[in-house]
């Protein structure tokens, strides 16, 4: 169990990123958590980042639409502004973060870039 946590960045109680005493990054968005090794936390950096770029560079047009991150069997659904969000704190905890990991693409981690959404059906 965790006895020593720094907070690399914070937007509010709900999402933050903090590294403990064993090197663990907890990624905490809206009370999900990830809890990953710093060279797993690399690998989905580098997937986030990318696909930051791509929505940069289709700017407004997708503005309303979402990304799903897939993390093994996980699959969160994000609206793009909140995913911009989650970026920008990615990228700032970056030098941070003691890093093992090279970055590279890794088949556990997907995103999906941002595309509407149609929802659920309930019966």
């Amino acid at each position: 169990m965790c006895q020593h946590i720094v907070i690399l960045a914070e937007r509010n109680g709900q999402q933050y990123i903090s590294q403990c005493e064993h090197g663990t990054v907890h990624l905490i968005w809206d009370g999900v958590g990830l809890h990953l090794s710093a060279e797993a936390f690399n690998r989905l950096a580098a997937h986030i980042m990318k696909t930051r770029s791509n929505i940069q560079e289709l700017g407004d047009s997708i503005s309303h639409g979402h990304c799903r991150m897939c993390v093994g069997k996980l699959s969160l659904i994000l609206p793009v502004e909140d995913f911009l969000l989650m970026a920008e704190m990615i990228d700032e905890v970056m030098p941070q973060v003691n890093l093992t990991g090279n970055g590279q693409y890794h088949s556990s981690v997907r995103i999906t870039p941002p595309h509407q959404l149609n929802p659920p059906v309930l019966n």
